[in-house]
């Protein structure tokens, strides 16, 4: 189970560690966005730092309506019991876990400052 809290702002955060393809691991705290389909977001700084390689590039639509041409990379996120590959879009903004990573998994959250969050996968 991963574990997390709700902020005061009412975001769902959990913390996560990404590694590169080198070995160098990073911990975020990212917050849960039910209106991001993709795996998850990182600023192109972090990236830079975990020495990520760009897997390929394209256009995205973001939550203001807005067509961006963002980059991806491929990375392993720490999920569960274990590392699973990623694809890693580079942004601006904090840290995004999306709907992808989301998938057979259940999603409980007390919605209120300090509440509880809870990724738990769906057996």
């Amino acid at each position: 189970m991963i574990r997390g809290a709700v902020n005061s702002r009412s975001e769902a955060i959990v913390r996560i560690r990404v590694r590169g393809p080198e070995g160098a691991v990073q911990q975020f705290d990212a917050t849960v966005d039910s209106g991001y389909s993709g795996s998850l977001t990182l600023i192109p700084q972090a990236v830079a730092r975990l020495g990520l390689i760009r897997e390929s590039g394209g256009k995205a639509v973001l939550a203001d309506g807005t067509i961006r041409e963002i980059d991806y990379f491929r990375a392993e996120i720490e999920w569960h019991d274990g590392w699973r590959p990623i694809l890693i879009s580079a942004v601006s903004g904090g840290p995004l876990l999306g709907m992808r990573m989301m998938a057979n998994q259940d999603l409980r959250i007390r919605v209120r400052p300090g509440g509880s969050v809870e990724i738990v996968p769906i057996p």
